[in-house]
Order: structure tokens, then sequence, then C-alpha cells
């Protein structure tokens, strides 16, 4: 696809559901093309069930919430001076942990449990782990360092409330799907006082507009992490690769899915033939891009010169 346009996203889906037949439900994040697309497709196939993958919904929650914050903006970047100063000093094993330049709200929880932590940490653990002679200079080192996470401990309080409820409900609905009963089922186990009561009141609208898809007595699933797995992996796998490009190693994908034994193994090579095999990754993938490169650079002489 030259283009990832809603039209073209629907046109797909439609050829898929004519070789494979209509889908029960789509899971997918609410990026606009596709989002766009899936809907269109719905338009001729209301039946199924489009659900937006809970991962995504409470990390654009947490972003909502903490990208217009001038306190959260200002204490990421507290954290991010005070890794800088402590590189290479007797502090380094308590700096903050390095933050994510891509995707940074779907892991908010790295900071705030390593604030948490550090506050709550008595200071003869830090004083033995520096292995400092003089008590009075190292706990001045800490208020130099470290005295500003006061500033913001209440905050921190909050955010990490707001962190532990979209973990909860990403676990509940991980593991036990997503069904008519998970929103009464998620405010009975997070019942719990909130600072901040406009934050829970947003998850349990994403809830509530997702199970009104639901049928009654029925179970779906709200998350696509096993096929982003997946992906993860061949994404991992392929990254070895000297020139990038969907080839030939797309089949490792399958190999993500089974469990290789050595009977497998052996069936595959018994069954199949390596000039069968190759002819019709030929026909399939054409000529690799590593391939017409070595052809190039093997035969050009060095005083060759392009016309």
């Amino acid at each position: 696809m030259d283009s990832t346009r809603g039209e073209l996203i629907e046109q797909k889906l439609c050829e898929l559901t004519t070789k494979v037949g209509c889908p029960v439900q789509i899971i997918a994040d609410h990026g606009s093309d596709i989002e766009k697309g899936i809907k269109l497709y719905i338009q001729k196939y209301p039946d199924v069930v489009y659900t937006y993958d809970v991962t995504h919904a409470m990390a654009l929650l947490l972003k909502h919430e903490l990208a217009n914050s001038e306190k959260y903006q200002s204490f990421i970047q507290k954290c991010n001076q005070c890794r800088h100063q402590l590189q290479q000093t007797e502090l380094a094993f308590i700096s903050p942990p390095s933050q994510r330049s891509q995707c940074r709200y779907f892991n908010v929880e790295k900071l705030i449990n390593w604030a948490e932590k550090l506050l709550k940490c008595p200071i003869e653990t830090l004083l033995k782990l520096a292995e400092t002679s003089d008590p009075d200079i190292f706990n001045q080192k800490l208020i130099m360092k470290f005295g500003w996470l006061k500033d913001y401990q209440e905050d921190i309080r909050i955010w990490s409330q707001m962190v532990m409820m979209t973990r909860a409900l990403e676990i509940q609905l991980k593991q036990n799907g997503i069904n008519q009963e998970s929103l009464a089922e998620f405010q009975l186990k997070n019942n719990s006082t909130f600072l901040d009561i406009t934050f829970p009141q947003n998850i349990w609208l994403y809830i509530k507009t997702e199970i009104e898809q639901i049928p009654k007595d029925k179970t779906f699933l709200a998350a696509s992490d096993i096929i982003e797995s997946i992906f993860g992996k061949y994404k991992h796998f392929s990254s070895r690769c000297p020139l990038k490009q969907i080839g030939q190693m797309i089949l490792s994908i399958c190999l993500c899915t089974m469990n290789l034994t050595t009977s497998v193994v052996k069936q595959a090579l018994e069954n199949v033939r390596y000039i069968d095999l190759k002819d019709w990754s030929s026909q399939v993938f054409g000529q690799s891009m590593l391939s017409k490169r070595k052809i190039v650079f093997s035969t050009l002489d060095n005083d060759a010169e392009f016309v």
C-alpha cells in the first residue's frame, strides 16, 4: 500500500472478508486513517464489534492528563536534569530512569515509581550502599540533588493513583476479557478514595462505551497484545538484516506462533523440496534488495562510470 487513507483500509478489509470471512471483532488504536477505514467497513458489516485497545486507551488518558500539566512537565524536566548531573558520581545508582522519546505515556510508572520509592527509602540504606565515610556530607548531597522531590510529593501520590488505576483495568481486561460485567467488576475492585475524581470517571466512560457493543453473556478481547508481541519479535529479528525490507524474513512471524520441535523440522525437510521452496519464494517475494546490491557491487570495476 502506498497510502493508509481510510478508504484504502476499508478496501483491504473488504478484500480480506471475501477471502476468509467476516471477523467477529476488530481491535485497534484510534489512529485516524485506520479508525476511518474500520468505521467505513462496519457500515457494510454492522455486526462486527470494534474495540478500542485498552493499552492505547489508558496511555491516551494519561497523556491527556499529564501532557497538559505544568507540574508534571516540570517534574520530568527535573528528572532529566538530575539524571545528567548524577552520571559518574557516587549517587548514580539512585538517579532517575531514562525517559523514552516515543510512547513515553505507556511507561509513565517508571519515573513515578522511582520517585515514590526514593522518597520512602531510609537514609540508613542509602548510606550503606554509598559506602561513604562522612554521613553528614552525604546527607547534604542528597538534599542538594534530590530535595526538589518534596515539592512534588503530593502530585506524585495523585499520578501514582492514576497509573495504578489504568494498570488495574489493563490487567483485568487482558486476563478476563471485556463483557457486560466489566464496569461493575472494576468499580468493585477499585472503590478506594481517589484524590482526583475526574480521572476514574474517564476510565468508567471508556469501559461503558466499549461494553455497549458487547452482546449479553459474551466475552470479547480488549487488547491486541498478542499480535503486537509477535510483530515486536519480528522487528527485533529482522533488525539484524543489513537492508530493511519486507521479504522472506516475514515468514519468521509464523515461527513465533508455533512450537518448533525437532519432529516438525524433520517433517518439513522430508515433505518440501528446496528447489520448490526456492521457486515459490522467487514468485512471491522476487529478488531481494541484498541480492541486487551484491550483483551491482560485485560486477562493477573500481573505475566504472555511470553514463
